[in-house]
């Protein structure tokens, strides 16, 4: 989204963008298709009742949201045949516009969880079928992305080119956060930099939140002033990561906790890791691992196992 607000004023491409997290079937990830394309095409209303024209086999409706008064269509959408008729019209409408397009789908690895099959393959055929168009799948589970990018058995192997989004390196980030304070008349010393790369290990939303958080608190920022205003956050959160403790067994927490002492955690089964943690068996790690892993408290990067939430993780330190 940040990229498509900073497009140069001559890019010929239209971009459209919308999230399908919140979808759990296809005829929902037809509607929230259509309104991202009514959103990028049209502005006034005789556009928005052309739209609307064009879906007219599927009695739409048209309201605005109260939040953004931007337009939003309704469909009625019964069947699976007018899920399949939604997806032609608004292809069809796009591929017949004389200008290109950019459509990027987040939260793209949620098709896997529709209950209909063969969605992956009926999305490819629009991939392949349409010239005009380009595509962006992104989400934030990698390891499902790539099974689905990877895999010669899925219908979109060796269909895009794959970009994994890593952390942003230090060099990088710790210029970028003193530029926004002396900016401002403000001032962060290079003690303070490494505390928040402690805290946060450089996870973008949680290095957000807590220079947000001393920006808006402090003239001058040291390590002192990190120390207090994490106490603060953890805090403030502590009824919901105690509430998080009630969805775990006490062997899923016993684990949890080690992993969150330890930080990062490549070899969960290995004897070292076990006894330093008196966790017993590497049977009843191995399924607290697993449980975990599906509950998304913990984060599997290549066998590379950490807590999800990096301030949780921190709160779990500070017991």
């Amino acid at each position: 989204m940040h990229t498509f607000g900073q497009l140069p004023k001559n890019f010929t491409q239209i971009p459209i963008y919308f999230d399908i997290l919140a979808t759990t079937a296809l005829d929902e990830f037809a509607e929230v298709f259509s309104n991202a394309v009514l959103r990028s095409l049209s502005n006034t209303e005789s556009a928005w009742k052309g739209f609307l024209k064009k879906l007219s086999a599927l009695r739409p409706g048209l309201s605005f949201d109260q939040l953004t008064g931007e337009p939003r269509i309704s469909l009625d959408i019964r069947n699976e045949q007018d899920t399949v008729l939604t997806m032609d019209l608004i292809f069809d409408l796009l591929s017949r516009k004389k200008q290109s397009f950019v459509l990027a789908i987040d939260e793209f690895q949620q098709i896997a969880s529709y209950p209909e099959k063969n969605v992956e393959a009926r999305l490819r055929s629009y991939v392949q079928r349409f010239s005009n168009i380009s595509y962006i799948f992104s989400g934030s589970k990698k390891h499902m992305l790539a099974e689905m990018f990877s895999q010669p058995s899925r219908p979109f192997f060796n269909s895009t080119e794959l970009m994994f989004l890593d952390l942003i390196e230090r060099d990088s980030y710790f210029p970028f956060i003193r530029m926004h304070f002396s900016n401002k008349g403000k001032s962060i010393d290079d003690e303070a930099l490494k505390c928040i790369e402690g805290y946060t290990g450089l996870h973008t939303f949680y290095v957000q939140f807590l220079c947000n958080r001393l920006y808006s608190s402090f003239k001058k920022v040291t390590e002192k002033e990190v120390h207090a205003t994490m106490r603060t956050i953890l805090h403030e959160n502590e009824p919901i990561y105690a509430n998080y403790l009630n969805l775990l067994t006490t062997n899923q927490y016993r684990t949890l906790r080690a992993i969150a002492l330890e930080g990062m955690v490549e070899k969960h089964t290995s004897g070292e890791f076990l006894s330093a943690h008196n966790l017993g068996a590497a049977s009843s790690v191995s399924q607290a691992v697993l449980s975990l892993r599906g509950k998304e408290f913990i984060h599997d990067d290549a066998g590379r196992l950490s807590v999800q939430d990096k301030f949780f993780a921190q709160w779990i330190r500070s017991k």
